[in-house]
């Protein structure tokens, strides 16, 4: 709030603020859970939980950083991070993030967890200078997910590669396999355990949010 009022008063102290802050860049993900009754008015469970990034989504922006083409043929497709993006959930309540996790540690249904009946993503927006926020939102119908929620993740296509040129295919379609790059837990103290409300469907919203630090 204070940058935007900044921003209304003095566009050039604003922009001199920007300035300060480009030595670095930040990124950050947090979570938003809820359902809605039969007004349409949202119940939260879950309001702007922190997430910890994991080794995929690290290595993810190194590659693109450090990557210098993509062998592949002429007609190949090549799909990219937030190729058929996903959100899983879990009921672990007791293990905190480490950089080398891989999947959720007690996924609610056949792992990697039951996949949401719709999910839309990346929508990508600008609200001020120098900060951009990507979305991402899953939704599951009422019933599907009626067990306690302690743990969730976030799952993308992200380019792993270290290399400065990519690996080489000779297919028509060329993808990376859905990666977790994020999680957010009750262990590491992000959210309060939830059971959502069978009778009702269940929106889990999780935003990226780039800035200069």
């Amino acid at each position: 709030m204070e940058d935007r009022r900044i921003l209304k008063e003095n566009g050039y102290e604003y922009a001199k603020r920007v300035r300060k802050r480009m030595d670095s860049v930040r990124i950050r993900g947090f979570v938003t859970v809820w359902q809605e009754d039969k007004r349409g008015k949202r119940i939260y469970l879950v309001k702007g939980a922190k997430n910890h990034f994991v080794d995929a989504g690290l290595r993810g922006l190194l590659s693109a950083l450090v990557g210098n083409y993509l062998f592949a043929n002429e007609s190949a497709i090549i799909r990219a991070w937030s190729y058929t993006p996903k959100i899983y959930l879990g009921k672990d309540t007791g293990t905190p993030t480490t950089h080398g996790m891989t999947s959720l540690m007690d996924p609610i249904g056949t792992a990697p967890g039951t996949p949401p009946n719709s999910v839309s993503g990346s929508n990508i927006t600008n609200p001020e200078t120098g900060k951009w926020v990507c979305s991402y939102r899953a939704i599951w119908n009422p019933g599907v997910i009626t067990e306690q929620v302690g743990e969730m993740a976030l799952y993308l296509r992200p380019f792993t590669d270290i290399t400065p040129n990519w690996s080489y295919t000779t297919s028509e379609i060329y993808e990376y396999s859905e990666k977790m790059v994020s999680r957010t837990s009750v262990a590491d103290g992000d959210f309060d355990a939830f059971t959502p409300d069978p009778s009702k469907s269940l929106t889990v919203q999780w935003e990226v949010m780039v800035t200069y630090a």
